[in-house]
């Protein structure tokens, strides 16, 4: 079967890795193929039977940047021919089923992210118009797809985890970790999170702060320097090695989707704490089970249960095990069997 993915870059995201995760399985059995708008730095490890080409396009007007963008969309689905499209993230798919109309390709169509995130309304509403002409669509969180409306067109297919779960809680530093990148702060709730550690960072000298994540596109915002014993650790290729020496994970986040990060701190054993934010989050921890919850948004709340957390070794250890159980049904093996009968039942409809 010949595959065409779109999707704007192949690195940086979880959205783009998870892309990249599923074209390398599908590889194995299919022609696939990926049409890409920005290749300003090296992708995820991609297997090299995938034919990877770039649509550039150069115009500093909107609208004729948008034109021009479904025309060359639409020649390469023409040339391509293929039996299914599938297209990652909401500005990519609003191209690609706008180039679609005429030609009638079986299209799968993949939400990366909340329905809640901040959006414009001519978005909202342009997507709203176009999505029930996709096949399926698949969102990461049961929330979105049920806010959505289109039960028959939506399915909810979780992001895959692909490292090896690592059980040992010994020996763990006194940390706590987020991962956010700089420019997604205010998405990834930094200053919550900064707010609670001012709170407690006092009595408990023996611990630090550490945030990872890239922070070379966007400067660390002044009120968040010079903070007591927090430390900026960039980004690191070796998320997995870093994760699992650390004893606390926190997602602070106003919003999510399926997020990689925390999926990656469980399977690695760190004792978690996110916001009960709608989606995302709270259908990934089991409260009191494989992490904590707290409220969106409340500091206080934040800093108590990080307070409890570095207060109970006994805790930190029966949420580390719990991750490790939950996270089970996160591994890549599953995921991509359900992204393979997903495809199996779009492409056999007629």
């Amino acid at each position: 079967m010949k595959i065409l993915f779109f999707i704007d870059k192949l690195y940086g995201g979880g959205a783009e890795r998870v892309a990249t995760i599923l074209m390398n399985h599908l590889c194995e059995k299919n022609n696939v193929s990926v049409i890409i708008f920005n290749d300003s730095r090296d992708p995820y490890p991609m297997d090299n039977r995938i034919n990877i080409q770039k649509i550039t396009i150069k115009n500093k007007y909107k609208i004729s940047r948008f034109l021009k963008r479904i025309k060359n969309i639409n020649e390469e689905i023409k040339k391509n021919s293929p039996d299914l499209i599938i297209s990652f993230l909401t500005p990519t798919n609003i191209y690609v089923l706008t180039a679609n109309l005429f030609l009638r390709k079986k299209i799968i169509i993949s939400e990366r992210n909340t329905l809640n995130r901040i959006q414009s309304r001519i978005v909202r509403l342009i997507r709203r118009i176009l999505y029930p002409l996709a096949d399926k669509i698949v969102f990461v969180t049961k929330a979105d797809n049920i806010k959505f409306g289109l039960p028959q067109k939506s399915i909810t297919i979780y992001n895959p985890t692909i490292f090896e779960p690592f059980t040992d809680y010994n020996h763990r530093e006194n940390s706590i970790i987020t991962i956010a990148p700089i420019n997604r702060w205010y998405n990834k709730g930094l200053d919550l999170l900064i707010k609670a550690w001012g709170l407690i960072s006092r009595q408990n000298p023996n611990w630090n702060l550490e945030i990872l994540g890239n922070n070379d596109d966007c400067p660390i915002p002044n009120d968040f320097k010079n903070q007591e014993r927090i430390v900026w650790l960039g980004w690191k290729n070796n998320v997995c090695e870093t994760l699992r020496t650390k004893s606390i994970f926190v997602l602070a986040s106003r919003y999510e989707g399926c997020p990689n990060s925390l999926i990656e701190a469980m399977s690695q054993g760190c004792a978690c704490l996110g916001t009960n934010c709608e989606g995302g989050i709270n259908e990934i921890i089991t409260d009191g089970t494989s992490g904590l919850l707290v409220r969106n948004g409340n500091v206080n709340d934040l800093a108590t249960k990080l307070q409890l957390l570095i207060d109970n070794k006994q805790l930190r250890k029966k949420l580390s095990a719990g991750a490790i159980e939950e996270i089970k049904r996160f591994n890549k093996e599953n995921i991509m069997k359900q992204w393979d009968e997903l495809i199996e039942m779009v492409t056999q409809v007629k």
